[in-house]
């Protein structure tokens, strides 16, 4: 499965809300992709983190750091090619990642 895919399913799978790719395969060259969802409680952030974690390396994917802003309200992970943000609701709202990168949505 790739990578990509792989985590969508996962933040599917533990109900995360409101998912978004944004695509930066030919604009960056730092990543091919994030992938943004939202929870809305710190426990179903830290949940789906750990699971998307726990998924990429059992699939063989190497992480290259996974990052914690604001007491689980915010968990970045860098599994290389397709940064992960799981974000509470109100911390989303807050950094408005959407409007910064709305270009970027892949449809």
């Amino acid at each position: 499965m790739k990578l990509l895919d792989l985590i969508i399913d996962k933040m599917e799978d533990l109900k995360a809300e409101d998912i978004k790719v944004y695509d930066f395969k030919n604009t960056s060259p730092i990543c091919d992709a994030f992938v943004v969802c939202e929870a809305q409680s710190s426990r179903q952030v830290k949940a789906i983190a750990d699971a998307v974690e726990k998924a990429v390396l059992e699939a063989g994917y190497k992480i290259k750091q996974q990052g914690k802003a604001g007491e689980e309200s915010w968990v970045i992970i860098d599994a290389i090619d397709v940064v992960a943000h799981v974000f509470s609701s109100e911390e989303r709202a807050h950094y408005d990642i959407d409007k910064l990168y709305k270009e970027f949505i892949r449809g």
